[in-house]
Protein backbone atom coordinates (compact mmCIF):
# COMPACT_ATOMS: atom_id res chain seq x y z
CA UNK A 1 0.00 0.00 0.00
CA UNK A 2 1.12 3.55 -0.73
CA UNK A 3 1.73 5.40 2.55
CA UNK A 4 -0.44 8.43 3.30
CA UNK A 5 1.33 11.71 2.49
CA UNK A 6 2.57 13.61 5.52
CA UNK A 7 0.51 16.82 6.06
CA UNK A 8 2.52 19.96 5.33
CA UNK A 9 2.33 21.12 8.95
CA UNK A 10 3.94 17.89 10.15
CA UNK A 11 6.87 18.00 7.74
CA UNK A 12 10.34 19.04 8.88
CA UNK A 13 10.95 22.77 8.44
CA UNK A 14 13.63 22.14 5.83
CA UNK A 15 11.38 19.91 3.73
CA UNK A 16 8.01 21.66 3.78
CA UNK A 17 6.70 23.48 0.69
CA UNK A 18 6.24 27.22 1.25
CA UNK A 19 4.19 29.92 -0.45
CA UNK A 20 5.45 33.42 0.35
CA UNK A 21 2.97 36.21 -0.28
CA UNK A 22 2.79 40.00 -0.21
CA UNK A 23 0.13 42.48 -1.26
CA UNK A 24 0.43 46.22 -1.73
CA UNK A 25 -2.85 47.89 -0.86
CA UNK A 26 -4.27 51.40 -0.86
CA UNK A 27 -4.87 51.30 2.89
CA UNK A 28 -5.49 48.97 5.82
CA UNK A 29 -9.20 48.20 5.43
CA UNK A 30 -10.21 45.20 3.29
CA UNK A 31 -13.70 46.70 3.14
CA UNK A 32 -12.77 50.17 1.88
CA UNK A 33 -9.34 49.82 0.29
CA UNK A 34 -7.95 48.18 -2.85
CA UNK A 35 -5.38 45.50 -3.66
CA UNK A 36 -2.91 47.30 -5.92
CA UNK A 37 -0.38 44.54 -6.54
CA UNK A 38 0.12 40.87 -5.77
CA UNK A 39 3.43 39.03 -5.48
CA UNK A 40 4.15 35.49 -4.43
CA UNK A 41 6.75 32.78 -4.76
CA UNK A 42 6.99 29.10 -3.91
CA UNK A 43 10.00 27.60 -2.15
CA UNK A 44 10.97 24.10 -1.18
CA UNK A 45 12.59 23.87 2.23
CA UNK A 46 15.88 25.73 2.46
CA UNK A 47 16.13 26.70 -1.21
CA UNK A 48 17.09 30.36 -1.63
CA UNK A 49 15.78 30.56 -5.19
CA UNK A 50 12.02 30.24 -5.78
CA UNK A 51 10.59 27.28 -7.63
CA UNK A 52 8.00 29.61 -9.17
CA UNK A 53 7.14 33.26 -8.73
CA UNK A 54 4.36 35.59 -9.81
CA UNK A 55 3.84 39.36 -9.75
CA UNK A 56 0.95 41.43 -11.03
CA UNK A 57 -0.23 45.01 -10.77
CA UNK A 58 -4.00 44.91 -10.33
CA UNK A 59 -6.25 46.89 -12.63
CA UNK A 60 -8.52 49.59 -11.21
CA UNK A 61 -10.32 52.22 -13.25
CA UNK A 62 -11.39 54.32 -10.28
CA UNK A 63 -8.32 55.27 -8.27
CA UNK A 64 -9.38 58.66 -6.97
CA UNK A 65 -9.49 57.27 -3.43
CA UNK A 66 -5.86 56.06 -3.45
CA UNK A 67 -3.94 58.40 -1.11
CA UNK A 68 -1.02 60.23 -2.74
CA UNK A 69 1.51 58.81 -0.27
CA UNK A 70 0.67 55.27 -1.44
CA UNK A 71 1.98 56.00 -4.93
CA UNK A 72 5.20 57.35 -3.46
CA UNK A 73 5.54 54.48 -0.97
CA UNK A 74 4.95 51.62 -3.41
CA UNK A 75 6.50 53.06 -6.56
CA UNK A 76 3.30 52.27 -8.44
CA UNK A 77 1.70 54.82 -10.74
CA UNK A 78 -1.92 55.56 -11.62
CA UNK A 79 -1.27 54.59 -15.23
CA UNK A 80 0.30 51.26 -14.26
CA UNK A 81 -2.78 50.44 -12.15
CA UNK A 82 -5.17 51.44 -14.93
CA UNK A 83 -3.23 49.14 -17.28
CA UNK A 84 -2.96 46.31 -14.76
CA UNK A 85 -4.25 42.75 -14.69
CA UNK A 86 -7.80 41.93 -13.60
CA UNK A 87 -7.98 41.05 -9.91
CA UNK A 88 -9.69 37.73 -10.62
CA UNK A 89 -6.88 36.57 -12.93
CA UNK A 90 -4.15 37.69 -10.51
CA UNK A 91 -5.74 35.97 -7.51
CA UNK A 92 -6.49 32.80 -9.44
CA UNK A 93 -2.81 32.45 -10.37
CA UNK A 94 -1.67 33.19 -6.82
CA UNK A 95 -4.06 30.68 -5.28
CA UNK A 96 -2.93 28.02 -7.74
CA UNK A 97 0.65 28.50 -6.56
CA UNK A 98 -0.39 28.46 -2.90
CA UNK A 99 -2.39 25.22 -3.03
CA UNK A 100 -1.05 22.54 -0.69
CA UNK A 101 1.68 24.76 0.77
CA UNK A 102 2.41 26.56 4.03
CA UNK A 103 1.63 30.24 3.50
CA UNK A 104 4.26 32.67 4.77
CA UNK A 105 3.77 36.44 5.01
CA UNK A 106 4.89 39.36 7.14
CA UNK A 107 1.81 40.59 9.06
CA UNK A 108 -0.15 37.76 7.47
CA UNK A 109 -3.52 38.91 8.85
CA UNK A 110 -3.34 42.02 6.66
CA UNK A 111 -2.81 39.99 3.49
CA UNK A 112 -5.34 37.31 4.41
CA UNK A 113 -7.95 39.94 5.26
CA UNK A 114 -7.75 41.47 1.79
CA UNK A 115 -7.56 38.08 0.08
CA UNK A 116 -10.54 36.72 1.99
CA UNK A 117 -12.64 39.76 1.13
CA UNK A 118 -11.75 39.40 -2.55
CA UNK A 119 -12.15 35.63 -2.85
CA UNK A 120 -15.46 35.76 -1.03
CA UNK A 121 -16.75 38.43 -3.43
CA UNK A 122 -15.43 36.65 -6.54
CA UNK A 123 -16.10 33.00 -5.78
CA UNK A 124 -17.69 32.68 -2.31
CA UNK A 125 -14.44 30.97 -1.38
CA UNK A 126 -13.26 30.63 2.21
CA UNK A 127 -9.50 30.55 2.68
CA UNK A 128 -8.12 28.23 5.35
CA UNK A 129 -4.38 28.06 4.76
CA UNK A 130 -1.76 26.88 7.22
CA UNK A 131 -0.18 30.30 7.70
CA UNK A 132 3.07 31.48 9.27
CA UNK A 133 3.49 35.14 10.25
CA UNK A 134 7.18 36.04 10.09
CA UNK A 135 6.48 39.24 12.04
CA UNK A 136 5.17 37.31 15.03
CA UNK A 137 7.86 34.64 14.77
CA UNK A 138 10.45 37.43 14.86
CA UNK A 139 8.73 39.01 17.88
CA UNK A 140 8.93 35.78 19.87
CA UNK A 141 12.46 34.87 18.80
CA UNK A 142 13.75 38.38 19.55
CA UNK A 143 11.68 38.62 22.75
CA UNK A 144 10.25 41.91 21.51
CA UNK A 145 7.21 43.65 22.94
CA UNK A 146 5.37 43.61 19.59
CA UNK A 147 5.65 42.03 16.15
CA UNK A 148 8.65 43.36 14.23
CA UNK A 149 8.17 45.32 11.02
CA UNK A 150 9.81 43.83 7.96
CA UNK A 151 12.53 46.49 8.12
CA UNK A 152 13.19 45.66 11.78
CA UNK A 153 13.23 41.91 11.15
CA UNK A 154 15.66 42.33 8.26
CA UNK A 155 17.96 44.53 10.34
CA UNK A 156 17.86 42.07 13.25
CA UNK A 157 18.67 39.11 10.99
CA UNK A 158 21.26 40.89 8.82
CA UNK A 159 19.20 40.90 5.61
CA UNK A 160 19.64 43.84 3.19
CA UNK A 161 16.52 45.96 2.70
CA UNK A 162 16.10 46.60 -1.02
CA UNK A 163 12.94 47.79 -2.77
CA UNK A 164 10.84 48.03 0.39
CA UNK A 165 7.06 48.33 -0.12
CA UNK A 166 7.28 46.83 -3.60
CA UNK A 167 5.41 43.54 -3.40
CA UNK A 168 7.91 41.40 -5.31
CA UNK A 169 10.85 42.77 -3.32
CA UNK A 170 8.98 42.30 -0.04
CA UNK A 171 8.36 38.66 -0.98
CA UNK A 172 12.09 38.10 -1.46
CA UNK A 173 12.90 39.72 1.89
CA UNK A 174 10.12 37.83 3.68
CA UNK A 175 11.43 34.54 2.27
CA UNK A 176 14.92 35.42 3.50
CA UNK A 177 13.54 36.30 6.95
CA UNK A 178 11.71 32.97 7.15
CA UNK A 179 14.84 30.99 6.23
CA UNK A 180 16.76 32.72 9.05
CA UNK A 181 13.86 32.14 11.43
CA UNK A 182 13.78 28.44 10.49
CA UNK A 183 17.45 28.16 11.44
CA UNK A 184 16.83 29.79 14.82
CA UNK A 185 13.74 27.66 15.47
CA UNK A 186 15.72 24.54 14.62
CA UNK A 187 18.35 25.46 17.20
CA UNK A 188 15.58 25.57 19.79
CA UNK A 189 14.58 22.03 18.92
CA UNK A 190 11.51 22.94 16.87
CA UNK A 191 11.38 20.45 14.03
CA UNK A 192 8.12 20.90 12.13
CA UNK A 193 5.87 23.69 10.93
CA UNK A 194 3.34 22.71 13.61
CA UNK A 195 6.05 22.90 16.28
CA UNK A 196 6.78 26.50 15.32
CA UNK A 197 3.12 27.52 15.09
CA UNK A 198 2.34 26.00 18.52
CA UNK A 199 5.48 27.44 20.12
CA UNK A 200 4.88 30.94 18.76
CA UNK A 201 1.15 30.91 19.55
CA UNK A 202 1.89 30.09 23.19
CA UNK A 203 4.34 33.02 23.53
CA UNK A 204 3.17 35.84 21.24
CA UNK A 205 1.70 38.94 22.83
CA UNK A 206 0.18 42.11 21.49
Amino acid sequence: MTPEPVPVWERPLGEAPYFVLDLETSGFSPVRDKILSVACATFSGWRSEPDESFYAIVRHDDIADVPPHIWELTGLTPQAVRDGEPLEAALRRALELGAGRVWVAHHVRHDLGFLQRATDALWRLRLRPIAMDTAVVAQVLARAARPLTLDEACEWLGIPVVGRHQADADVRMTAAVWRKEMELCGRLGLQTVKDVIDWVSARATG
